[in-house]
Formats: structure tokens, C-alpha cells, sequence
């Protein structure tokens, strides 16, 4: 699927994000970003697109309309993503699983908007969050071995037993632990968290607290962002400087998430669960790209995240919500791997700044950043357009020459090019850059 280009001259229109006042969200980060007083409620997401939960508006013709008005559906929604406790364990389908199950649940005569529907759609949900502050997740099973420490360390015997099947089954071990723990009753699933907890804190007394999103250093907040880049396709360690074999920070980093864990979520036994998955710190300007079936969660931070259009999600844990564990696993990839962490690549280098993107391997989004520099930089043909540093100008022109009316942006706004258009910025500040496609604009 595709944007539907309408008719008639580009333009370049001003675009008002919906924001999204999810529990686990950030009160200030957003309100921050936009330049706009905090409310004193959580302003989780600020989205950036044409889904029709929250569609974005744009001003056009002397009144705001949705952005689907001018541009038809996108196929990739742009989000701003403000996390200041951990978002629950979820994993996406691949499009075959997806058309599957949403055949699966028509059949069962659920409606779309049922609460026990399992696919709202027939798209996947591709993700790519790149970090604005020191950004931590949880993404894809952990080496075995290195889990196993852990348990070790945490010296929790319940939880040492629901992780044995790692040992006897590291290439495919993580799908029995998972059905284990979200199958196991109340009382005893309790027990374990409990006991975990209180071993997680023994080890925090000796070990320390890891410093993520935002209590990180106040010097690479949004609005100082480290520009992190490379001429290739090198992916970054994602550990924030911290070496991702060492046994003795896996042990630290986990005693640290438990307890974060805990407070967010308490007795809840996706805690044990998140130490099955690689614990990562994004340093600002790297990206994490959750393809379908990867177990993953948010833990903490501020990040600009880009997604196919879809809200299929089965959930695993550190939730209220149902959780369908057949489905789940039969979704899930218990496969080991790193997590899928990469700094941005250089797409073009001028006296007027850069751009640099992160590739992913989909067609349904593409993201690129423009560091401006004082100069001009061309940026291709995006779709959607955020600032969040600085005071840019936009130019455009249509496939003629024709020249598009300029508009001008400064931290937090945002723009919509409604029509084929080669946009330009002219200025001092960084952009995002949202298009369809799968390489950066």
C-alpha cells in the first residue's frame, strides 16, 4: 500500500501531531520538545500520520483537516515516544501471520473493535526507534549462556528451573521458558517474582543502579543530541560504551531491571520473562529495528519511532492485558541474536550538513535525519517532516520546477508535503524525515 498523491501543485503544510496519554509516558519530554506547558498527565506518543485511531491534522485552506484528506493513508506511521516506565513484552507478526490470523478471527465472527480479537489487520508492524536521549529496550533472546549467568547470580530457585530448557535447548529453549512462566498459576508464579525482586535488590545494593532515558546525563538530552554516524553499514554495540559480553554487567543491568521492573510493573511475572531478551542502552542517534517476531519491550527514554501501518500486537508480559500465549509463541522466533542496533549511515555530506538514515528491510518506511549546519540541504521527497532542534526553513519544488510556497520550522513543529515534491532545508537545527521505501529519502 501506498500514499494516494492527489492532484494539482505540491505543498508543504504545517501538521499537528495527535498525542497519545498512554500511563507509561513521560509527563514532560514531549510538552518539552513541542515548547508547550506540561499538563501534569503522562504524554506518552505524539503521532505523526494518517492512523485513523489518532490521525494528524494539517492547516489547509484556512481550516485543519486530517492529513488523510490530502495525502490518502501512509503507510508507515512517524511517532515521537516518551517512555518513563517499561512498556509491556510484544512481539508482531510477519504479513502471512497477519492475514492469517485476521482470516482466523473473521471466521470466529469477532468484530475489529472485540476485545478478544488477536489482529486488528492484515500488515505486519515493522519498528525503528532511533534514540533522542540515552534510550534502553529489551530486544531479541539473549545468548543462552549469558541468561544463564544471570540466573545463576540471581541464585533464585524457581526461576534457576523455569530457565533450564536454555541449557538443554539453547537454540530453541527461550519458547518453553516463555510458556512455562506465562502459563504457571498465581501463587507460584508470585513466589518467583517475589523472590527475584528481593534477590534483584540484594545485588543493586552491591552492584549499583544503571543511569537510562531520563536520569542520563542531562548533555545528551533531546535537545543536545551526539550526532553518531558512519560511512557504512556498521552496527553500534548498543551498550552505551558498555562491553555486551561482560558477565558481571549482565548481572548489574539485570539486578537494575528487575527493580525498574518491579515498581512499574509489580507481581507481574513478565519480570523473569524480560531476562530472556538481549538489555540494551541506545546512545542518542543509534537506532534499534524490531523486525516481525522478535520479542521486545521499551524499557526507558525519549526516541523518534517509525512503524508500518498496523496495531497487531501479542503481548507477553508486563501487562494487564490478555495474553494469548499460543498465539504468542506461535508468533514468537525463540531463536538467539543480538539485537538489531545500527548507527546511521552518511547518505550525503555538504558544506551546508549532512544527511544520514538507517536501513531497514521493508518497503513501508524509510527515516533520515538532516543536521543542518547553517547551509542548504537537499533531502529528496519525505512525506513527513519534524524538527526538534533549532529553526529551519523548508523550500520545495514540483517535478516542473515550479516553486512550492516555503514554510518554517522550529523545534517540535512538524510538516506534511501533500504531492511529489524535492524538498530543501536552509538553516540551523536537525530534522526528521519520514517517506515510504526502504531506503533512507
Amino acid at each position: 500500500m501506498g500514499p494516494q498523491v492527489p492532484a494539482g501543485s505540491p505543498r508543504l503544510l504545517a501538521l499537528h501531531g495527535a498525542e497519545q496519554p498512554y500511563a507509561w509516558g513521560s509527563s514532560t519530554a514531549i510538552p518539552e520538545l513541542l515548547g508547550t506547558p506540561a499538563a501534569g498527565g503522562p504524554v506518552a506518543e505524539l503521532w505523526l500520520g494518517t492512523h485513523p485511531v489518532a490521525p494528524a491534522l494539517v492547516e489547509a485552506d484556512g481550516a485543519r483537516r486530517p492529513a488523510a484528506d490530502l495525502v490518502g493513508p501512509l503507510p508507515f506511521l512517524l511517532k515521537v515516544l516518551a517512555a518513563d516506565k517499561a512498556l509491556s513484552l510484544q512481539v508482531h507478526p510477519d504479513l502471512a501471520q497477519a492475514a492469517a490470523g485476521f482470516a482466523a478471527d473473521d471466521a470466529a465472527g469477532l468484530a475489529v473493535d472485540d476485545s478478544r480479537r488477536r489482529y486488528r489487520d492484515r500488515n505486519h508492524k515493522p519498528e525503528l526507534i532511533v534514540a533522542l536521549s540515552p534510550f534502553r529496550a529489551l530486544a531479541g533472546v539473549r545468548d543462552p549462556a549469558r541468561t544463564l549467568a544471570v540466573a545463576r547470580a540471581l541464585a533464585t530457585p524457581a526461576l534457576l528451573a523455569a530457565f533450564r530448557p536454555l541449557a538443554d535447548d539453547p537454540a530453541a529453549g527461550a519458547a518453553t521458558v516463555l510458556r512455562t512462566l506465562l502459563t504457571m498459576p498465581a501463587g507460584p508464579a508470585g513466589e518467583l517474582v517475589g523472590a527475584l525482586v528481593a534477590a534483584a535488590d540484594r545485588l543493586r545494593r552491591t552492584r549499583g543502579r544503571i543511569p537510562t532515558g531520563a536520569e542520563a546525563t542531562s548533555g545528551e538530552a533531546a535537545g543536545d543530541v551526539n550526532v553518531n554516524v558512519n560511512n557504512g553499514d556498521g552496527d553500534g554495540d548498543g551498550l552505551a560504551g558498555q562491553d555486551p559480553g561482560d558477565g558481571d554487567d549482565d548481572v548489574a543491568r539485570a539486578a537494575d531491571l528487575v527493580g525498574r521492573l518491579a515498581a512499574a510493573h509489580p507481581g507481574d511475572v513478565g519480570i523473569a520473562a524480560a531476562l530472556l531478551l538481549n538489555d540494551v542502552t541506545l546512545r542518542p542517534g543509534e537506532g534499534l529495528f524490531q523486525p516481525a517476531r522478535m520479542l521486545h519491550a521499551y524499557v526507558a527514554g525519549l526516541g523518534i519511532e517509525i512503524m508500518a501501518t498496523s496495531d497487531n500486537v501479542l503481548r507477553g508480559g508486563l501487562t494487564p492485558k490478555h495474553i494469548d500465549v499460543d498465539e504468542l509463541l506461535l508468533i514468537f522466533d525463540p531463536t538467539p541474536s543480538d539485537a538489531p542496533v545500527q548507527s546511521a549511515r552518511i547518505v550525503s555530506d555538504s558544506p551546508g550538513g549532512l544527511l544520514r538514515g538507517w536501513d531497514v528491510p521493508v518497503a513501508d518506511f524509510a527515516l533520515a535525519e538532516a543536521v543542518c549546519t547553517g547551509g542548504s540541504v537537499p533531502v529528496g521527497r519525505p512525506t513527513v517532516l519534524l524538527a526538534v532542534e533549532g529553526r529551519v526553513e523548508v523550500t520545495a519544488a514540483a517535478d516542473d520546477g515550479t516553486a512550492v510556497a516555503p514554510l518554517t520550522l522550529r523545534r517540535g513543529g512538524s510538516a506534511l508535503v501533500a504531492g511529489r515534491a524535492a524538498v530543501t532545508l536552509t538553516g540551523t537545527g536537525r530534522v526528521f524525515l519520514a517517506a515510504p521505501g526502504a531506503r533512507p529519502v
